[in-house]
């Protein structure tokens, strides 16, 4: 299999994060691989959006699972970035699914967490509406779906048991746990992150089949380390930067 740089949340260095603005940079610059983002409003709409906060990344604040879809439509969120992305607006999912479609780009689609009263009702409706979104992807376009939260991974296996699925882990321990972890949500792909991550632990995660996307990597010299010691991709937020590694191997 081929190696991967995957553009994550765009190219972040160059428009604002997760929206369609820094999504058009990834087509721009020929990247074959997105990653990105869903978390759900009070309401019940999906967005891409990482943090669980409006705050960072646009004009609005509130945590996103309190907030109606109208508050959130309406935030500007490009004007932090720079003068000339003023009414970037957050994407909705289907407008996601779309853009997918139309430019056949492969994604590493991440379920944030869903946190509050209404959490379990929350959760299961991003899903529900994520599963039925994926029905609509061209099947030319390569999916995974990932999540530090393995609730999330059971929910959405439960519901389309074909998709590909990746656990998240921050700095990884090799403890017995995390296999549990893959296996518990059917995961064929780990990501771990690259601090601490040595040769010795990416080769016992080979030994169990698994295959390994590294975040985030921001280093040419440790992107190359990285490959050489056989994972199978990174996320970057300089995928511009990335891209020789993989191009014409």
């Amino acid at each position: 299999m081929s190696k991967k740089v995957l553009a994550h949340r765009g190219i972040p260095t160059l428009a604002p994060e997760n929206t369609m603005a820094g999504f058009n940079t990834v087509i721009d610059c020929g990247i074959d691989w997105i990653e990105t983002d869903l978390s759900i409003t009070k309401d019940e709409k999906v967005f891409v959006i990482h943090d669980d906060k409006l705050d960072r990344t646009t004009n609005e604040k509130g945590s996103i699972e309190t907030l109606d879809s109208s508050l959130v439509e309406q935030a500007d969120a490009g004007s932090w970035f720079a003068e000339k992305y003023r009414g970037e607006k957050i994407p909705t999912l289907g407008q996601l699914i779309d853009f997918l479609n139309i430019h056949k780009l492969n994604a590493n689609i991440e379920l944030k967490g869903v946190v509050g009263d209404d959490a379990n009702h929350l959760a299961n409706s991003l899903v529900a509406q994520f599963a039925e979104a994926t029905d609509r992807l061209d099947p030319d376009v390569q999916l995974i779906i990932s999540s530090f939260n393995p609730i999330m991974l059971m929910k959405m296996h439960e519901l389309r048991p074909n998709l590909d699925y990746a656990v998240l882990f921050d700095v990884f321990g090799m403890g017995e746990d995390w296999n549990l972890y893959m296996q518990a949500c059917h995961a064929k792909y780990i990501h771990p992150d690259s601090r601490g991550l040595t040769e010795a632990k990416v080769k016992k995660m080979k030994d169990y089949g698994y295959q390994i996307n590294v975040w985030t990597v921001d280093d040419i010299n440790r992107a190359q380390e990285l490959f050489s010691w056989g994972v199978d991709g990174i996320f970057t937020n300089v995928a511009d930067r990335m891209q020789f590694l993989v191009k014409n191997k």
